[in-house]
């Protein structure tokens, strides 16, 4: 039974070491990109997923990313990133996403749905 479960959450712990080892530490102004929003927000899954506790390690990306996002060109990039890879997830609870900003105290400019618009975030 233990092995079943190990298998199911396994690609999830692949994609987010193969994202660690991909993603560049970010600087000083530069560009959001969907390496590292997939990098910071694959601790947020299993919560969006489940439910329960929110992982630290997925506040302390929002956070992350937070501190790198200064422009419209970043919201966008981040909207479109988080929109097709929360499209990938089975069972992804989007109300439950929306929730993390407010949870995590920090912010976003747009709800998460299925259909956002993401050129359309100011």
């Amino acid at each position: 039974m233990a092995s079943s479960s190990s298998r199911s959450t396994s690609p999830f712990m692949v994609l987010a070491i193969s994202m660690l080892l991909i993603a560049a530490a970010p600087h000083v102004n530069a560009k959001l990109t969907c390496e590292q929003v997939t990098v910071w927000l694959t601790p947020c899954i299993s919560y969006g997923v489940f439910g329960g506790p929110v992982p630290p390690a997925c506040c302390d990306g929002l956070r992350s990313i937070d501190k790198v996002m200064k422009t419209r060109e970043d919201r966008i990039t981040k909207c479109n990133c988080v929109k097709e890879g929360a499209a990938k997830i089975p069972g992804l609870d989007y109300d439950r996403c929306n929730k993390l900003p407010g949870i995590c105290g920090t912010s976003t400019p747009y709800k998460l749905t299925r259909d956002i618009d993401c050129s359309k975030v100011k």
